[in-house]
């Protein structure tokens, strides 16, 4: 079974300046991924939640290509 180490600690969207933040917790360092994002006026006009969703899985995906990028370089 695949262990999850990085676990979602806040999602917050300013509707107003459309400004999305997304914040990840590394379960076994501590370490704090914090990603932030502009979203275009029609992705702001769908409901909360799938849009919610979206922003998650974009994050994940981005702290895994980081993730896979820093276990690539040489020591």
């Amino acid at each position: 079974m695949r262990q999850h180490l990085w676990k979602i600690d806040q999602v917050s969207i300013d509707l107003e300046d459309r400004d999305a933040v997304v914040s990840f917790v590394h379960k076994l360092s501590l370490n704090e991924v914090t990603l932030r994002f502009r979203l275009k006026p029609e992705q702001i006009e769908a409901q909360a939640l799938p849009l919610r969703r979206r922003l998650e899985i974009l994050a994940g995906e981005i702290v895994l290509d980081l993730g896979a990028f820093l276990d690539s370089v040489p020591d």
